[in-house]
């Protein structure tokens, strides 16, 4: 089994999850690849299973259709814990993640810190290029309120992140949003569950080549999100700190 998992939830990245793959597999980390794929129309399926022949670490998980991003990270994390990978990242693969920081990621989860590590633009050190003024707007008062409202860090809805499969559990479990929303959601589960949390400064670059995940729909979902997020878990209604298991029970 391989020290880290990685989940990249793709739809429609053939032109770029060849640049994202290779340079994972150029970091020198013993790590697998679990590309979780949305059902696209531009070959990314075909290029995601030519990287598993030629590498042998790259799982590739289909699903029927786009079912949102929180579907296919929660898919992603589920398949990476099988694995028994002992930390599990989540990144887009749309290039706006640099694979460069992942090793610096992984670095605070072998320090034993930290139980979720959260890869932050609005942290000294962090930064944006290439986004559209609107987008920054959007994100940075989301942050905030995310940050003011819920106690979450200074950045919450990105999904570079690090989990310890206590932490990943926990979210794969519990996290109900099946889109944008589930990002500063899982944030929020792991914090409730009194696990720690450690930010690592990034520099996320908009998209160069193909078209953003994140529609209309999808942002005011995930902005609206913020307020019953905030409520929910500043109260301690039991619905973050105390979510049962699909199962029964709880997760510990």
């Amino acid at each position: 089994m391989s020290e880290l998992a990685v989940v990249l939830p793709t739809y429609n990245e053939a032109d770029n999850l060849g640049l994202v793959v290779r340079e994972l597999q150029g970091l020198g980390v013993d790590l697998h690849l679990l590309v979780v794929d949305g059902n696209s129309q531009d070959g990314t399926q075909q290029v995601a299973r030519e990287f598993s022949d030629t590498f042998g670490n790259v799982t590739v998980i289909g699903q029927p259709g786009k079912m949102g991003l929180g579907s296919a990270l929660l898919v992603g994390l589920k398949e990476a814990l099988a694995t028994g990978a002992r930390y599990v990242i989540t990144m887009d693969a749309d290039c706006s993640h640099d694979p460069r920081d992942v090793p610096r990621l992984l670095e605070v989860m072998r320090r034993g810190t930290a139980d979720l590590v959260q890869g932050s633009r609005y942290i000294d050190g962090g930064g944006v290029r290439g986004f559209a003024l609107s987008r920054r707007f959007s994100s940075r008062v989301a942050n905030l309120l995310y940050h003011w409202c819920a106690g979450a860090p200074h950045e919450s809805t990105t999904n570079f992140r690090a989990f310890t499969r206590r932490a990943a559990s926990l979210v794969v479990a519990r996290a109900r949003g099946r889109d944008f929303e589930f990002m500063p959601e899982a944030v929020l589960l792991v914090l409730a569950a009194g696990l720690r949390v450690e930010e690592v400064p990034i520099l996320f670059t908009g998209r160069v080549r193909g078209n953003s995940k994140l529609g209309t729909k999808q942002a005011v979902r995930g902005i609206a999100s913020i307020f019953s997020a905030s409520l929910q878990y500043r109260l301690h209604l039991g619905r973050f700190a105390r979510r049962p298991a699909p199962g029964g029970g709880l997760v510990e």
